[in-house]
């Protein structure tokens, strides 16, 4: 809290925060590992494929790729333990040295170390984390987002604007950037579609997508022609491609993975990350 030029002590916490949501805000990962295996030859995705492109297209496409980049991580083994992932409550962070005197003015920069465990307790020997750092004044509404670089062996830095406390949240451990990444190759379906054919007295609801699995139902093709952006959906059995009146989501396909929980919010949530130092750091 601020009072005057002075900003209360920098305090710091982790929370583990496995939040359900990554693409369109519905990436669920209510994940487990008895179908998931990284070695599975059954390539689902071989269905969705797209026109080439051109090398103006194809330069966007690695420039915005190239944006979004984030760190390779393993493979995971088979099976996979909760023991071994990312665990906010063996972790740890250090407030780095930056003033002789342990203050900072306004305005300031303060940097902190963070260094990530598993829940036996050894160190994460790859990044690949996702780390939310900000620091935030709940009374005025206001916050900062701090800047977090991975330096892919299990440790980070964070680099704070100092003007009110804040918290280091992490959202996804490195071990689910993995499961999501093959979510991503092996399901580009998972996040699927409806539109709702009517003629007269007569209504159907077929599943659409920018691809759709090749089934012996026929497919309408509702493929932008000026853009080349795909959309098809599956034809209705009684009516026409042409009787499609509207369009919403439909939902997220679950239970991709069964049996083993890969990650659970009731042991790696709302965790507290230990702070390694007992010195006061202060702001003016």
């Amino acid at each position: 809290m601020k009072v005057g030029n002075t900003i209360s002590r920098e305090t710091f916490y982790c929370n583990l925060l496995t939040a359900g949501h990554l693409f369109y805000g519905f990436l669920s990962l209510l994940c487990s590992l008895s179908v998931f295996h990284f070695q599975n030859t059954v390539k689902h995705y071989d269905f969705c494929k797209f026109q080439p492109l051109s090398l103006k297209e194809t330069h966007e496409e690695y420039l915005l790729m190239k944006s979004i980049a984030w760190p390779e991580t393993p493979p995971l083994p088979f099976p996979h333990y909760l023991s071994k992932t990312s665990d906010p409550s063996h972790s740890s962070f250090t407030i780095l040295s930056g003033r002789e005197d342990g203050e900072w003015h306004k305005d300031d920069n303060l940097e902190i170390l963070i260094k990530m465990y598993d829940f036996q307790g050894l160190p994460k020997k790859f990044g690949g984390d996702i780390l939310l750092a900000r620091l935030h004044n709940p009374t005025l509404g206001a916050g900062v987002v701090g800047q977090v670089v991975d330096h892919l062996n299990g440790s980070y830095s964070a680099v704070f604007y100092l003007p009110w406390e804040g918290n280091v949240t992490l959202v996804h451990p490195s071990e689910a950037i993995t499961v999501l990444h093959s979510l991503t190759r092996k399901h580009p379906d998972r996040i699927y579609f409806k539109s709702l054919f009517r003629s007269g007295y007569i209504n159907e609801t077929t599943v659409c997508n920018v691809c759709l699995r090749p089934t012996q139902q026929p497919v309408c093709n509702y493929t932008d022609l000026r853009t080349g952006e795909p959309w098809f959906c599956y034809k209705p059995k009684n009516l026409s491609c042409d009787t499609r009146i509207n369009h919403s989501k439909g939902r997220l396909k679950k239970n991709l993975m069964t049996t083993e929980t890969l990650f659970q919010s009731d042991y790696n949530r709302t965790f507290q990350m230990q702070f390694k130092s007992s010195c006061t750091r202060r702001v003016s």
